[in-house]
């Protein structure tokens, strides 16, 4: 069993109920569809039978097989409504399940995963990927039950009619069940192929979108539309082959029937006439071997699809398997608020496989106290910072809050106490009082005092609607400055004992940062504050100063 179906079990095994109902129901469309062929060979053999017209028929015979008739279809009829809803119904509930178990496991993964990770290929999987799982159930295993119990029962009724030319129909099975095989294996290998360049496609195209700007800054829309235009080329190609291989299994089943039909047709008549079958049970047979291409192509094509969608599976399986998780260790501390004291022991960090980024670093920030982290660009300043947020936990050494290791910490608890004011806010797409709340339960009057507090309250007041404003995405609309008073305001919200603030002032112009400042000065009172900043001004804040270059201290000074 592969992982794919080995992660999808339990969520179908939830909906047993559901697909027991929909497999009695498409036995039930076997049955009606094996009969349809019998109130014909039931008028041929004992309605017409050896008389000449004219004649009269039985009244009572015509009528029960009238009868028949309609029975068969209401069968068919209410078989096929109820067997529709009830695989259409528990495909939803195992797509809307298992979407939400990717992407509740997506949150838990940590910071490393999602950032080696392309955005637009997870994406596909929350979305396109657990869609197919619904759609297997709703349109392929439906069809495919229906189709090999068709099959069986085909050949069960030849084999109870006549044995020899029961045989004799089925010569070209053994040809069709290789041929199926082939096909499967060649259509799940390109259904794999394709996934991942619908992966690719998706997270460059979400690449270029997002940064719109850059590209129409540099020119480059013909160069992101070439990058597309590759991808999609490629995953044109794997579909047309795919198609290829569907039209070649169609031709190749086409003509496999045939021969079966014509061997029936030949030898069934000369049954007849030898009196070892009656032309009634000779209708059925033709009727049946003709028939018998249709399950067994159909059964094929959806095996595909199966194929298809375990391949699509397996990527599900994936993200549920991957355990790139920061746990929790047992009886994690949970207790009340923080007062700030942080301290990094002997601290060093690697991402994988790459140079250290910080190496042997020791500092301690006594609780209420400005730590400013000055460097080049990659000395491991974000870094530092993230090992406090405990993003990551550090290769060696340990990082101290009020003197608990972090890792003994309930991440639910550090998430409380510490926060993070980032180079340029985030913002969701929603109302700025959503915004300003976000994570929250506050209150409006808490809101717009964070507002206040952060100088945020008066362009606030001169949007449209207020704080009802809606956004758009990134807070499109919104300067700079702006989103990064917001910023400050969600975090003052929150009132956290620790605050991590990584460039804030960067690309602001002189208004802007004044502004942006004012905000930061009511934030970093009273609290634990880590400044990552190129800005002397915001640095000259700060009690101690700490140079980095290449993950090690070059220069501590104190100030202030």
């Amino acid at each position: 069993m592969s992982t794919g179906s080995q992660v999808l079990r339990p969520y179908v095994l939830r909906q047993w109920r559901a697909l027991a109902g929909a497999g009695a129901g498409a036995a039930v469309l076997a049955l009606a569809e094996l009969a349809k062929p019998w109130p014909i060979a039931l008028i041929v053999d004992h309605v017409i039978g050896d008389r000449q017209p004219p004649f009269t028929p039985d009244v009572t015979v015509l009528l029960a097989i009238g009868g028949l008739i309609l029975a068969i279809a209401v069968a068919e009829t209410t078989s096929t409504y109820f067997t529709g809803l009830w695989l259409q119904s528990a495909g939803e509930r195992i797509a809307h399940q298992l979407r939400v178990a990717v992407y509740d496991h997506l949150q838990r993964l940590s910071l490393a995963y999602h950032q080696r990770t392309p955005k637009g290929d997870l994406l596909t999987r929350v979305t396109e990927d657990v869609n197919d799982m619904g759609e297997l159930f709703s349109d392929t295993l439906g069809e495919m039950l229906q189709s090999a119990l068709l099959a069986f029962g085909m050949t069960v009724v030849l084999l109870v009619i006549d044995p020899v030319l029961a045989l004799l129909s089925l010569v070209t099975s053994p040809l069709l069940i290789l041929i199926s095989f082939v096909f499967r294996r060649k259509v799940r290998e390109r259904a794999r192929r394709q996934r991942r360049h619908e992966g690719d496609l998706a997270s460059i195209a979400n690449e270029a979108l997002s940064a719109m700007t850059v590209v129409k800054a540099f020119g480059a829309e013909d160069r992101e539309a070439e990058r597309v235009r590759t991808r999609s080329e490629q995953r044109q190609q794997l579909g047309v082959e795919v198609a290829r291989l569907q039209a070649r299994f169609d031709g190749s089943v086409g003509v496999l029937r045939a021969l079966a039909t014509a061997i029936v047709t030949v030898v069934g008549v000369i049954r007849v006439s030898n009196g070892d079958m009656s032309v009634g049970e000779l209708i059925i047979f033709v009727s049946y071997t003709r028939k018998a291409s249709s399950p067994m192509r159909s059964f094929a094509r959806e095996a595909a699809k199966l194929t298809a969608a375990l391949a699509r599976a397996d990527r599900i399986a994936e993200v549920l398997t991957e355990d790139d998780v920061l746990e929790d260790r047992p009886h994690a501390y949970r207790g009340g608020r923080a007062t700030g004291e942080i301290e990094l022991q002997d601290v060093s960090f690697r991402y994988g496989n790459e140079r250290p980024a910080l190496e042997h670093v020791t500092v301690r920030i006594p609780a209420g106290q400005r730590l400013a982290l000055t460097g080049p660009s990659g000395a491991g300043k974000s870094t530092l910072a993230a090992l406090v947020a405990r993003f990551y936990d550090p290769t060696d050494g340990r990082v101290l809050i009020d003197g608990r290791d972090a890792r003994d910490c309930a991440q639910q608890w550090l998430r409380d106490q510490v926060a993070v004011v980032l180079q340029d806010t985030v913002l969701f797409t929603g109302t700025v009082k959503a915004n300003i709340a976000y994570g929250t339960e506050a209150s409006d009057t808490e809101v717009i005092e964070a507002a206040k507090a952060a100088a945020a309250h008066d362009f606030i007041e001169q949007l449209p609607d207020g704080y009802d404003t809606e956004l758009g995405p990134q807070g499109t609309g919104l300067s700079g400055g702006q989103r990064q008073r917001l910023g400050i305001a969600r975090t003052l919200l929150r009132d956290p004992p620790i605050i991590i603030l990584d460039e804030p002032t960067t690309a602001l112009d002189q208004d802007a940062e004044n502004q942006v400042l004012e905000g930061l000065d009511r934030l970093m009172r009273g609290r634990t504050c880590i400044l990552i900043t190129h800005s002397a001004r915001l640095a000259a804040t700060a009690d101690l100063i700490l140079e980095l270059d290449h993950g090690r201290i070059t220069e501590e000074v104190p100030h202030g």
